[in-house]
């Protein structure tokens, strides 16, 4: 007999909930509105203290500049000879006295009194009194006029025995001095005022108690306020607006739906179909659940076995041995099979058809760092987002590890290219962080259109996606590139067998590696504070230059035995003495040398030039350095053996800043596109702080790709203490330890200092 007890509906607890997160919000919107208004009222104490002291430190401070003038006048040599004949004083003091730099412009008058205390000379336009008392007055303030002016005297010396042979005065404009004496961060500076006294004189401590001054809004704090308020205000309209519409909604959505299919249930107990179903209700059963569970359990009798036929076995065979189990795409037979009859698929009618290669940048790196498992997935939804942007009839293909391959019929160049940058954006736009990877995941797509009439350009098909691919690959090139004739040409380091031999025998052999320095120079005294070591590879007389070694590397997966290739040679010339002593070198390390567990071994050999050498590692900041935590440690601990580390090409990739914020650096060195935005009416501000924010963090800065003098001198201005270039030397083979000759360039204060 089926269970018929009471059970609540749906509904009952979509009620229950609904009230339960209102009275949550509700506890939870009062505490935070409390707190919120007793850190605000804790930050307006403290702004209010802050203001009050750094106003009095200023007034402290400019009583002290004050008293110094007023030792330095009284020191002049003038103010002596006025004291022995003063019978030119008046003349002195209208045409002289103002006339030097001895008195700022903060000094309103100035007298000279003899030892007595009387002025040398009466004149209309003095404003100081004729007669002082002996010794006169500490400083105190005269708020006779409109504003309050420090009166500030200091007695005459003369001869070893320092005798009073009279006494300087003078009368300082306070107010300008006070706000522009220091710069304030809590008080603003144009409201600071004194409260008008009774009395038309005043000493410095009554001055001070009688202080006014206005302390500047905290933007940080109104927006705070602001952003508390909107956020209780968002949060009570969302949730009213959840509670109107969630009740009906589950009504409408859930129960309504469940309802229907029982009773569809109850019309199908004569129809074959259906399993036994187990206990649904939980801890929390509900009435429609439940009638589904007891409806189902009825027809568990009349349920049969569902029969394949031989048609539908090998349906699933064929499907298997064609498509690629994990990616659900066409295998490489599949695509064997589909280019060999493509010719008699399209038959005479000539229309282009276009080969388009997908290949995911730095899969090995990213396979290694977060395992197979993670780099199936991304596999999984690249082949999900290129499906999903292919036209009907159009198969994707998965021919290799990470190569997708697709033939676009009836396409020509320019709809090949939308349809691949669609590709792109897809794969692009997707949250891959969902999957625990940290960085942006980027595919490099190669195009290649041919007509099917022409054979032998169908067959180059691929070859020719292959080269567009790579070129795609490189730095500085769109992420979708079509095949040009010129491409073939400019790609022979990837496809040129001499080539592909060359950069393979430098990284495993050593043959014909070859480092030059490009010297980095101390933008002071123009010595040379390190020199970067640059990889050239030397073969049958020509010179192979980092634009065609580092695609045959990156296409190979050689990284590492290159890093480790030029540790050695480096190593080689420090021992030949090709590195001037009590300089330093600096190398390059790719990403994937920087997390490997023996880096620390390869630089082993490297701490017995320490005490003769500074030795830099630059990280590049584009280089996908996905297990930045490894990367950091072995960093860390590199740094603590002695080596110096740098962020080269700073300012030219997407993680600048968190990689400044989190590995252990000391030296940036920004790319040579920021340093041309110096020169650049829109960008220097920025660039600017951006230096001197980096500056104050503690780090070392150096300027990359200074040709010409105006580079110099706006590096230079912009707080820059190395400098890298051109200008100063060119990467060569042999170094010299001469400082640059700034005289031929341009002057540098002394005091520019790495």
């Amino acid at each position: 007999m089926a269970d018929r007890r009471r059970i609540p509906s749906i509904g009952h607890y979509a009620m229950i909930m609904i009230v339960i997160v209102l009275l949550a919000f509700l506890a939870f919107a009062a505490i935070t509105y409390s707190e919120f208004h007793s850190v605000r009222a804790d930050m307006d104490a403290t702004s209010r203290s802050a203001a009050a002291e750094e106003v009095v430190e200023a007034m402290n401070r400019v009583l002290e500049e004050s008293e110094a003038v007023a030792r330095r006048f009284a020191d002049w040599e003038e103010v002596g000879q006025q004291l022995q004949v003063p019978r030119y004083y008046a003349y002195w003091r209208s045409y002289r006295l103002f006339g030097t730099s001895v008195l700022p412009d903060s000094v309103a008058d100035a007298a000279i009194y003899d030892a007595d205390g009387k002025v040398l000379a009466r004149l209309d336009e003095m404003q100081l009194s004729a007669q002082i008392g002996t010794p006169p007055p500490p400083a105190y303030v005269d708020y006779a006029g409109e504003e309050p002016m420090l009166l500030v005297f200091a007695p005459v010396h003369e001869g070893p025995e320092a005798l009073t042979v009279g006494y300087v005065g003078l009368r300082i404009r306070l107010l300008p001095q006070l706000r522009e004496v220091s710069v304030y961060r809590y008080a603003d500076p144009q409201s600071i005022r004194f409260e008008r006294p009774t009395e038309p004189t005043m000493t410095w401590a009554q001055l001070v108690a009688s202080l006014q001054y206005t302390v500047r809004e905290n933007p940080m704090g109104e927006a705070v306020s602001r952003m508390m308020s909107g956020a209780i205000l968002n949060l009570s309209l969302i949730l009213g607006l959840f509670a109107l519409v969630l009740f009906p909604a589950l009504v409408y959505l859930i129960v309504r739906p469940l309802r229907a299919i029982s009773g569809h249930i109850d019309r199908l107990k004569d129809s074959p179909g259906g399993l036994m179903l187990n206990d649904l209700a939980g801890l929390l059963p509900i009435a429609e659940t439940e009638k589904i569970r007891q409806s189902l359990n009825e027809y568990q009798g009349q349920l049969v076995d569902v029969h394949t036929t031989l048609e539908e076995k090998s349906q699933e065979l064929w499907v298997m041995a064609h498509h690629d189990p994990l990616t659900g795409a066409k295998n490489r037979r599949a695509y064997d099979e589909y280019m060999h009859g493509l010719p008699g698929l399209i038959g005479e009618r000539g229309i282009p058809v276009c080969f388009a290669l997908f290949d995911v940048n730095h899969f090995k790196v990213l396979n290694d760092s977060y395992g197979h498992g993670v780099g199936d997935q991304v596999l999984k939804v690249i082949a999900s987002r290129i499906s999903s942007v292919l036209r009907r009839g159009e198969e994707l293909f998965r021919i290799g590890g990470d190569e997708f391959a697709v033939i676009l019929l009836d396409c020509d160049e320019p709809s090949a290219q939308r349809i691949a940058e669609r590709c792109h954006e897809k794969i692009v736009g997707y949250d891959f962080s969902k999957l625990g990877i940290r960085e942006p995941l980027r595919i490099s797509a190669g195009l290649a259109v041919a007509r099917v009439d022409d054979g032998d350009d169908l067959q180059g098909l691929q070859w020719k996606a292959d080269v567009a691919m790579y070129r795609a690959k490189r730095p500085g090139h769109a992420n979708v590139v079509m095949f040009t004739e010129s491409l073939a040409q400019d790609s022979e380091s990837l496809f040129s067998s001499w080539v592909n031999t060359a950069v393979y025998d430098a990284v495993i052999y050593g043959k014909g590696l070859a480092m030059h320095y490009q010297p980095i120079v101390d933008l002071g005294d123009g010595s040379v504070c390190h020199y970067e070591a640059l990889v050239r590879i030397e073969q049958d007389g020509e010179l192979i230059m980092p634009s065609n070694i580092f695609p045959v590397v990156e296409a190979r997966r050689l990284e590492v035995e290159l890093d480790r290739a030029v540790l050695r040679s480096v190593l080689a010339d420090l021992a030949a003495g090709k590195i001037p002593v009590h300089t330093g070198v600096s190398i390059n390390l790719s990403g994937p040398s920087l997390v490997h567990e023996q880096v620390s071994t390869w630089l082993t050999d490297f701490k017995r030039y320490l005490d003769r050498y500074r030795i830099m590692i630059e990280v590049t900041e584009t280089a996908l350095i996905t297990q930045i935590g490894l990367a950091n440690e072995n960093l860390a601990r590199l740094r603590a053996q002695g080596f110096e580390i740098a962020l080269d090409d700073f300012g030219s990739g997407y993680s600048s800043v968190r990689y400044l914020a989190t590995m252990p650096v000391d030296v940036v060195k920004f790319d040579i596109t920021l340093v041309q935005g110096l020169q650049d009416d829109s960008q220097r501000v920025l660039v600017t702080h951006l230096a001197q924010m980096i500056l104050e963090s503690g780090h070392q800065l150096v300027a990359e790709g200074i040709e010409t003098t105006t580079t110099l001198e706006a590096v230079r201005s912009a707080g820059f203490v190395r400098g890298q270039g051109y200008l100063f030397g060119r990467p060569a083979a042999q170094v010299s330890l001469n400082k640059i000759a700034f005289d031929n360039v341009t002057r540098f204060p002394s005091d520019r200092r790495a």
